[in-house]
């Protein structure tokens, strides 16, 4: 086995120098270096060389360093607090390790004796107070250099980076103009991951819900400008009203309103504080996300929980689900005479189980994989179903109600055979993408479709002035802004306000 083989991957540490003596056997470029690098450690740095380089002497000559203009002399180390052996001569500097051995001085060699010394020095970039190197422990230094390059320039961009937040809503696009580009199974895992490759994209999450698709990221402000995140998105074909693009604090307040649902299809709902949280875990998850953006959230939570002390008691208190049954009640459907079919067993189809309990006569529960737990509640008023089975007891059905992930149509031209063709049946679409297919809605007079679009209409005239109620919530985000410069200034090397 070589010396190479034999190496131990040894213990990174940072050595404080200050004010100690180091020793540095040599006057050649090599020695210069590590001079420099003694230097910027704040160490009293002694030299031993017969000759030496012209910026070597220039340091003795300014009283930088300690020059002795001659060969080493083995009582050259003593009270070093360690030594670099960069003489041309591999004898010599066999014999300047062998010295510090007897006396017990960390020492590194230069040249082909490395793998003797008792360390080697890493590949380093600063910047600020940070510092970061790079080491493979002798064995590889082209790498370790290119390594270190590499990062350097990560570290410079950090220095510009902000939060920034790309996306588009229902407030820009209609239902039907922002499905395309909802990111839902591959295209999901496949825009990850190309914001993964992309140089000055620092932390990054997906918020992807049925009203919106956003990317919240940690970006240098070269990366924020060059328009790349947009062409991920798909948002190139998109005119420059059609998606919206936040930087800096208005970024920070687009999030805190997002988080207090005061930018959702329905004001003030819940839904979106736990769609967050779950967008975060699944960036930390896949590598894309860790503390800077985790601290992006909990404060944006944090001013959320302000804004919907203050301001979401003077709206109407509706989730999606209640919004849906207040639609069918509004428009003349008795639902305590009504069956109604819920398809999906997520979040949103639980909470329209449990709002149609005491209101309709029947629910009939279709689910795809997980059966839902039974529950005393029921009182033999719900009945399960697969979607295998959805399309037997559609003609049971007054009311559909349909809100799943699936990536296309529950419901298609293929079903209309099976609606009850003697009585009115209304379709409730919450899905994104839609899981009801719209052409549905032509066939017959007594089979209507209504979607996230049609509820947020009929829903927003109900609304008190919502400019009014915006206004406050930007005021409370403002008042909040010294969490917006604490988290940017600790990233960008300043020092956070207090």
């Amino acid at each position: 086995m070589t010396d190479k083989e034999n190496i131990s991957e040894g213990v990174p540490i940072n050595i404080f120098l200050d004010d100690r003596r180091c020793l540095v056997a040599g006057g050649g470029k090599t020695a210069l270096q590590k001079i420099r690098l003694l230097l910027e450690a704040g160490a009293e740095v002694a030299v031993v060389c017969p000759e030496a380089c012209p910026e070597v002497d220039k340091l003795a000559a300014q009283n930088t360093i300690a020059r002795t203009a001659r060969p080493f002399e083995p009582a050259d180390v003593e009270g070093a607090a360690l030594v670099y052996a960069a003489t041309n001569n591999r004898a010599v500097n066999r014999q300047i390790l062998g010295c510090c051995r007897e006396k017990k001085i960390l020492c590194c060699c230069v040249d082909g004796n490395w793998s003797k010394g008792d360390f080697a020095t890493p590949a380093i970039t600063r910047l600020g107070q940070l510092t970061v190197s790079v080491s493979s422990g002798g064995t590889d230094c082209r790498r370790a250099k290119m390594v270190k390059d590499s990062l350097a320039r990560h570290l410079r961009m950090m220095e510009s980076a902000h939060l920034v937040v790309v996306g588009t809503d229902h407030n820009h696009l209609t239902i039907e103009e922002r499905e395309p580009f909802h990111l839902t199974g591959h295209r999901f895992e496949q825009a990850g991951f190309m914001i993964m490759q992309l140089w000055g994209i620092h932390e990054f999450m997906i918020l992807n819900t049925c009203n919106r698709v956003e990317v919240v990221a940690i970006v240098s402000g070269e990366t924020s400008r060059n328009g790349i995140l947009r062409h991920i998105l798909g948002f190139t074909r998109l005119k420059e009203d059609k998606f919206y693009i936040k930087t800096g604090t208005e970024a920070f307040e687009h999030l805190c309103l997002v988080t207090a649902g005061m930018l959702s299809q329905t004001p003030g709902e819940n839904h979106i504080t736990a769609q967050i949280k779950e967008a975060l875990e699944t960036a930390k998850q896949r590598g894309w996300a860790n503390g800077m953006v985790q601290e992006w959230v909990s404060s944006a939570l944090h001013v959320s929980k302000a804004i919907k002390n203050q301001v979401t008691p003077d709206l109407r208190k509706y989730e999606i689900e209640d919004l849906a049954l207040g639609y069918l009640e509004a428009h003349g459907k008795t639902l305590g005479t009504s069956t109604v079919m819920v398809l999906g067993a997520g979040t949103i189809g639980k909470g329209l189980v449990e709002d149609c309990l005491p209101k309709a006569g029947k629910i009939i529960w279709c689910y795809h994989v997980n059966e839902p737990e039974h529950s005393d509640d029921w009182n033999g008023k719900v009945e399960l179903c697969t979607f295998n089975a959805m399309r037997e007891r559609l003609a049971e059905a007054d009311i559909v109600i349909s809100a799943t992930e699936s990536p296309g149509h529950l419901l298609h031209l293929a079903h209309a055979p099976f609606f009850n063709q003697e009585r009115p049946v209304t379709l409730l679409d919450l899905g994104m993408p839609r899981n009801i297919d719209p052409a549905l809605d032509n066939l017959s007079p007594d089979l209507s479709i209504v979607d996230l679009d049609g509820l947020k209409y009929w829903y927003r005239r109900e609304l008190v002035a919502m400019d009014d109620l915006l206004a406050r919530c930007r005021a409370l985000v403002a008042e909040h802004r010294n969490l917006y410069e604490k988290i940017t200034s600790s990233f960008q090397g300043g020092n956070a306000p207090e």
